[in-house]
This record gives C-alpha cells, structure tokens and sequence, in this order.
C-alpha cells in the first residue's frame, strides 16, 4: 500500500507540475491537466481501499474458518483438554474432558487448578510431563501457556495412564521372587545329636518349615540336608514381613539338648533384577549376609538397602574348623603369589585392629613379602602397643600414611582389610577400588555397606576379634616360625581388649586362639601392660559414668563431651563400665568431640545393641555396637534420636 500511494503522489506532482506549466500558454488546458491528473489520483486510491477491505475481509473468513475446524478438532481429540484463564479457571474444554471430569468441573468459570491442588501463579507452562491422581483415576498432565490479547492462558493436556499404573501395580504384587533358607550348624546337630534325636528334630523343622511355607501362599522345595528354595509372589513376601518372619522363633524353639537349632533366610526384593537368575544371584548374596551376621535371622535386600528380621541372638560358634582351613590355604597362596601386602583397617584403629594386623605383617615377612599397614595417624588408644612395637627392629619401617600408600601399590598388590567391612569407615577409602586383588577378615556383623572382596573375605561374626581370626588363619599356614613373641603379644593383647580379658563374648575358639599364642610365647601380663590407662582417662571414664541416667529402670544413658584426642576410648570404656551396675542390660554413651557425635553402645546380652545403631546407620555386634551420627550436632537432639531407635527396637521385640 505504501508503494501505490508513493506513486499516486508521484503522478500527482508530475500532473500539477504539467498542468502549472501549460496554464502559462493555454489556462483551460492546464487547468483540465490539472483535474485529470487529482481524478485519476482519487479513483486509484479508491479502487485501492476496496481491494484492501476485500483481501481484510477475506482473511478474517479464513481465520474464523480455521478457528473453528481447529475448535472442532480439539473437542474430538481423544485426549482431554482444558483452556484456563491465568488464575486457573476454566474457558474452554473439549469432550472428553467433560466425560472424564465431569460437567460440573468443566463448567466456564470453575476453578479446575484448585480443585487439582495447583498453584497456576507458580506454574512454568513449559509443557513439562507430571503425574497427577484425581479420584480413582491417574493423568500425565502437561501445562502449556500462551499469551492471547497479552493476557496469560493455560492449556492443559490430560492423559489417562490408570490403566498402565494398574498394570504396574499388578506386575509389583504378582512378580515372582526368590528366596533361600539354610539350617546353621547343620553338621554341628548332626555330629552332637543321636540319630533318633537327629532323626525327629530334622523332621519336626520340615514341619514347621512346610506348615508356614502354605500358609504364605510359598512353594517351598528342599534341595539339601539344610537347604531349601522358597518362590513366592510380592504380596506374600509383604505378608512375611508384617509377620515378621515368626518362622524363626518357630524353628528356635524346636532347640534339643546338646544342641540349639536355628535358620537363616535370604531374599532378593529388587526391581531392578528382572530376571530370574539375577534375582537367584540376590537372594544367595542376602542368605550369605545373614550367616555372616551370626544366623538366626531373615536379611531381604530391597533395591537401595537392607531390612533384617530377628537376629536376637548371639552369633553361634562354628566347631568345624574345615573353612578356617581353607580361608589360611587361599590366603597363603595370595600372599606367596603377591608382589607386595597393603593392610588397612577402620579409622581410629583400636588394640584389636592393630594386633591382627600385626600377626599379618609377621605371617608376610615369615613368607619373603614386603608388607605395610596403613595408619594416619597413632592415637591414644595404641600408643602403648605402637611403643612397645618400636622396640622390635622389624616394625620400625611397617607404617606408612594414606598419601604415602599411594606410591606403594603397584601390578599384584594384595590388599588385607581387617576389623571393618564398611568402605566408608577405612583409613584409606579409595584404595580399595585401585587395589584389584583384596582379602576382607572381620568379626563385626554385615550391615550392607560391606567391601566386596575380589579374592575372598573371612567373615565370622561369632568370633571375639579379629585378631581370633587371624590366628587361627594363621595356625593353617605351612609355616613353623608363622610368627614371633612380638606379634604373639600383639594379638593377644587385641584378643583380651575386646573380650575384656576373655569376660565377654569368650568361646571355646577364643580360647583355642589365646593357647597357640601362649605356644607361640604370648604374655598375658604384657597384653594387660599395653591395656593400661593414664590417670586422666582413669578420671575422664570415672566423669562419663556419673553423666550416665537411666532409661527404662535397665538401660544407662550418658551424655559426655570430651574435645581429646582419646574421647572414643573413654566413651567405650564407660559403656563397659556401667554394666557393672546392677540391673543394667545396655549402655550408650553419647560423646560429643570434634568430629560430632557418636554412640558406644554395650549390652549384657538381652538387648542387641546392634540392632538398635542400625537404626542410626551404625552397626557392630549383639552385645557391642557403635554408630556415628553425621547429622546432628547436638547432645540432647542426638538422646532423643537415641530413645526413638531403642523405642522402635522394643515395638519389633513385641511384634515379633
């Protein structure tokens, strides 16, 4: 339109100009130039402004054409959709919409982002996918925004999944899961039971066994003396556990004389292993978690983590020495074959980590292998045992720190992790994943978050320490001068730290392990000189006894805060001591130091202490446990958070 009117302009000048200039000779001829040139000018303008109108009205034709089918359209699509204002409420709405939420919401002017529980403010209308439920019914719901007379609008796309979470819902109950059972100490009953005894006890498990297996809805199929393999569904592993697995007290309470009978369950609960020899894998992985945690308790591994039934009981001494056989022959061979020997054991090493590894260092050097322990630094809890190793010549170069460790690994390193199974809790966590060949030898009880050793791991949680397991590993060695006087006293002292001068968690195997070091040229009143305290500690321990109240009549909580460097070692030392009052079946003390809070927990044996950390991401044993409260900084949040686990511990002992 600009050119036209630039040239109808154009013409008109050219056309007065002309006119002007032949009104000089002939004025009427001029003055008719003149008048042509304004009428063409006017009839082309209107002649425009017609054609204008015309093409304005044609397109408005078409736009309201085009809304409509684009209207019509959207009402039959086969998903439902709603057009709202900026607040949310309703302009326009198709079909299906109607029929899915009914005439009323569909009304113009309903609030439908109220009644679906949205803020349409705080919406991003980037079409982004969100799951809604609105009644019986699921939606993918996306919200898109547009703008119309620069006013906001949003459009929503409402998709119906019900079916689909029905079926996700139906596959969920119904899959099918695996699971293990295996009788402990199968062979220890079968050894110290006569056969009618044997005989009936056996049977009577099958019993109970298959009685419990019918009633859960399990096929149940025994494939050896002491195994069985369970497959059931989803919904019956949910009514196990709200049972809490009560099969466990069942068989317990089948106990013949000379012999006590228990089981260990194992199951796989994961949907991320779909197939069935990944969920086989599983459930012999959480069966092998709950015989390392002792027996006597049923372990499910979900996709994130672990949930263990029963597990009340002491962990049973093995009396078939055939697998310490086999564990010393296979580490032996790793050793011989290694080019080097790393040994690393939890933070804050104690007596008993620092004496297995000790007998270690000693077994590698007997064998011709350079071996070195790992430790950033000596705290007081070793000082004594480190300066009595330092009066041996072959312990003056056996120590290197985490970054000096580093340059000692190389193609054959043997990595040993003794005393602890948790990654997180090594002096060096990254050196278990650059070390490819590593051996695990550790008394605590499982808590999921174990190091899977590549080579093989020596888990007994029925043995008082490590150092037990390591000398009767080392007893199996082909080797006669195994070991010294200096690394007979070391294990003997970490022997007699944990089971406080053999009057705790002390078997016949203890035993057995505190004679061959008596044979090998142990000292019991050296072991007790490197247990000995200071004044200061003798004092501090004395303090976080008289802190201690007492919970429930039988249970001694303290509150201590101690910023020393030995504050782990006087809590554990004042939670052993208030066991010595009477009426009392567990202690924790809450230290508060410079590295937070954590609990050192002690029970006589009625109350598993472990059980009760557990639920404070700690771990440990029956009667000891420890855990170390990362997200609390306060005394007093920290015994609340205590009285809580032992509370939800006491609601399962009921349940169950």
């Amino acid at each position: 339109m600009n050119k036209i009117f630039t040239a109808n302009t154009l013409l008109a000048v050219i056309g007065v100009v002309t006119g002007l200039y032949v009104c000089e000779d002939h004025f009427v001829i001029g003055a008719v130039i003149i008048g042509l040139t304004f009428a063409v000018v006017i009839g082309a303008q209107i002649i425009e402004h017609q054609r204008i109108k015309k093409t304005v009205s044609t397109k408005k034709l078409i736009e309201r054409k085009v809304s409509k089918i684009t209207h019509d359209r959207m009402y039959e699509m086969p998903v439902a959709i709603a057009i709202t204002s900026d607040d949310g409420r309703v302009l326009m709405t198709n079909r299906l919409f109607v029929r899915q939420f009914g005439k009323q919401t569909s009304k113009t002017g309903t609030n439908f982002a109220q009644i679906i529980g949205i803020d349409p403010k705080k919406v991003k209308g980037d079409g982004t996918f969100h799951e809604l439920n609105y009644e019986d019914h699921a939606y993918l719901m996306s919200i898109t925004e547009f703008f119309r007379a620069d006013k906001r609008k949003l459009l929503f796309h409402l998709f119906d999944i019900t079916q689909i979470k029905n079926s996700e819902a139906h596959y969920h109950h119904s899959r099918t899961i695996l699971g293990y059972i295996q009788i402990d100490n199968y062979e220890d009953l079968s050894e110290s039971l006569s056969p009618q005894c044997r005989t009936e006890l056996f049977a009577q498990i099958d019993v109970v066994l298959n009685r419990w297996a019918q009633h859960n809805g399990v096929v149940l199929q025994k494939f050896e003396n002491s195994h069985y393999l369970m497959v059931f569904s989803h919904d019956d592993l949910e009514k196990m556990e709200a049972d809490h697995f009560r099969v466990l007290d069942e068989v317990r309470e089948l106990s013949k004389e000379g012999g006590a009978v228990s089981l260990s369950i194992g199951i796989e609960d994961s949907e991320e292993h779909s197939t069935l020899p990944e969920a086989e894998e599983g459930s012999r992985s959480a069966l092998d978690i709950a015989l390392a945690r002792g027996g006597d308790q049923c372990v499910v591994r979900k996709d994130d983590h672990n949930i263990y039934y029963g597990g009340e009981t002491e962990a049973k001494e093995k009396r078939t020495k055939v697998k310490a056989r086999v564990k010393a022959q296979a580490l032996q061979e790793q050793i011989v074959e290694a080019r080097n020997v790393v040994i690393m054991g939890h933070q804050m090493p104690d007596m008993d980590c620092v004496g297995s590894a000790i007998g270690l260092i000693g077994a590698c050097r007997a064998l011709n292998r350079e071996a070195k322990f790992v430790l950033k630094e000596i705290n007081v809890s070793i000082r004594s045992l480190m300066d009595y190793l330092s009066k041996d010549a072959n312990y003056t170069e056996c120590f290197i720190k985490p970054q000096e460790a580093e340059n000692y690994i190389e193609e054959g390193t043997l990595l040993i992790v003794v005393d602890t199974q948790n990654k997180n809790y090594v002096e060096m966590p990254e050196l278990v994943d650059q070390v490819k060949n590593s051996v695990l030898i550790d008394h605590h009880r499982p808590s999921g978050t174990a190091i899977k050793a590549s080579v093989f791991s020596y888990i007994e949680a029925y043995a008082s320490s490590a150092c037990e397991l390591v000398c009767e590993l080392l007893q199996y060695f082909n080797k006669k001068d195994i070991m010294g006087k200096t690394e007979a006293n070391a294990l003997m002292a970490g022997i007699c730290m944990d089971t406080k001068m053999f009057m705790s968690k002390t078997g016949v195997r203890t035993f057995e392990a505190a004679s061959y070091l008596k044979r090998k040229g142990a000292d019991t009143v050296i072991a007790k000189t490197l247990l000995q305290n200071d004044i200061e500690t003798y004092s501090a321990r004395t303090e976080a006894v008289t802190n201690a109240e007492f919970y429930d009549n039988s249970i001694a909580i303290s509150l201590y805060e101690n910023h020393n460097a030995n504050g782990k070692l006087i809590a554990a030392q004042a939670a052993d001591e208030l066991l010595n009052i009477r009426g009392i079946t567990a202690s924790f003390i809450l230290l508060k130091s410079d590295e937070g809070i954590c609990i050192s927990a002690r029970s006589m044996g009625e109350v598993n202490v472990q059980l009760i950390l557990e639920k404070l991401g700690g771990g440990g044993h029956l009667t000891m446990a420890g855990a170390q409260l990362t997200d609390c900084d306060d005394l007093q949040e920290a015994r609340k958070k205590l009285i809580a686990a032992i509370e939800s511990y006491k609601e399962g002992k009921t349940e169950s």
